[in-house]
């Protein structure tokens, strides 16, 4: 057998030299080179494979390589096809980057999970936003635990915690899909472990902020009118105080679902908010939306910027493809433009709470009416499969009817 010492002075007078160790195991000694040979027989045919040049393979380690390989070929398997599919996965794993491997598990989990359009595009927006710009490009399989840990605290640190806390799981779930297509090992999914545990600072809750005095309100639709941004931008701003809807219903309106001749929005149930007792019966039926006059002039206005088909708010990038609404983050943007603080003034969710208290408190309107007009459900579990009640007539003299500046705000 060779010692350490018999490699390092071993020599040869011709091309080359071969110095037997045990197994197997040679040492392939050339005037210019010395490198480790693995020979082998498989199904009656002899054959050998390369192991690795000396210095840099020790003797150890070319025992323990060439043990691998005999493994091997005690089960019935080729050292050089092993090798050549271990390349080739080490490969593919360089090329699939952490974008290639996020988008292709949101696409497979929006058709497994079955996710409504809103919930789908909301959760690819948060990896285009937060962690395409930072690990995108990478290689998942290079990606370091620090690495990810910087881009949660990033985003955290810049005040959206709990945009952070959920990133977080999403990123868990797009390593566990790379480990189910054999990108990474299980080892490899460092997501299991140190960031998991990782504790996000939480923020506390708080109730959106909204304005609640008229005089304050009768302003900012002043300033919303005044906004020189894009037109798309300023109609979905001055929209969200008119129809007071859920702002991902709102920027996810459809040309089609429009009737602008009977000023009427007919939501479909796949942008609704629905409960567990909701889906479980089926998921509830069309939300119907009166528009008041001053809805129905801004978007003939719209019309001729974005229809006559498909997203009223189509999004101003081009950066992303799939992008196809106007981010979730435009309008608390632009109300931040206006000089209005998202977090002591006003955001977009806001309008909701800011219709609901004003239209009962200054207007007087029955609450179940206000109600059926946001769309919230019966309290009771399964009311929804019940109360078919939509209060139309009376929503329409309500979304309809003088009072603060602005369309139910005149």
């Amino acid at each position: 057998m060779l010692t350490a010492k018999k490699v390092e002075l071993a020599t040869s007078d011709g091309p080359e030299r071969l110095f037997s160790d045990a197994d197997g195991l040679y040492l392939r000694v050339r005037q210019a080179s010395k490198n480790w040979l693995f020979k082998y027989t498989l199904a009656g045919k002899p054959d050998k494979i390369s192991l690795g040049t000396w210095p840099a393979v020790t003797l150890l380690t070319a025992r323990q390589l060439a043990s691998d390989a005999r493994q091997l070929v005690a089960a019935g398997k080729d050292p050089k096809h092993v090798r050549i599919e271990r390349q080739e996965q080490a490969r593919r794993r360089d090329l699939s980057t952490f974008e290639i491997i996020g988008r292709a598990w949101h696409t497979h989990a929006t058709g497994v999970e079955n996710w409504c359009e809103a919930y789908s595009y909301k959760l690819l927006r948060m990896l285009e936003m937060h962690a395409f710009p930072r690990l995108g490009k990478l290689p998942i399989g290079l990606i370091t635990l620090p690495q990810v840990l910087d881009t949660l605290m990033a985003v955290s640190l810049a005040g959206t915690r709990e945009t952070a806390e959920r990133l977080r799981e999403i990123i868990k779930r797009v390593y566990a899909y790379a480990v189910t297509q054999g990108v990474l090992t299980p080892a490899e999914n460092f997501m299991l472990r140190g960031v998991a545990d990782l504790k996000l600072p939480r923020p506390q809750k708080r109730h959106r902020a909204a304005l609640l005095d008229p005089k304050r309100i009768g302003q900012l639709i002043l300033d919303m009118r005044a906004y020189d941004g894009h037109i798309i931008t300023r109609t979905l701003m001055q929209l969200m105080p008119l129809v007071f809807q859920r702002p991902s219903q709102t920027r996810m309106m459809h040309w089609e679902q429009l009737d602008l001749d009977t000023s009427t929005w007919s939501c479909p149930p796949e942008l609704m908010k629905q409960t567990s007792a909701r889906k479980a019966l089926g998921g509830g039926g069309v939300h119907v939306v009166p528009l008041p006059r001053q809805a129905v002039a801004l978007l003939r206005e719209l019309f001729l910027v974005t229809g006559p088909s498909g997203p009223v708010f189509k999004s101003l990038s081009r950066r992303y493809e799939t992008t196809r609404y106007l981010s979730d983050m435009t309008v608390n943007a632009a109300l931040r433009n206006l000089g209005y603080s998202t977090q002591e003034d006003i955001t977009g969710h806001g309008f909701r709470a800011m219709a609901r208290t004003l239209i009962r408190e200054r207007l007087g309107f029955d609450a179940d009416v206000i109600e059926a007009h946001l769309a919230h459900a019966s309290k009771e579990e399964l009311g929804a499969a019940y109360d078919r009640t939509t209060f139309l007539d009376q929503l329409r003299q309500m979304v309809n009817r003088p009072g603060f500046r602005g369309g139910w705000l005149v």
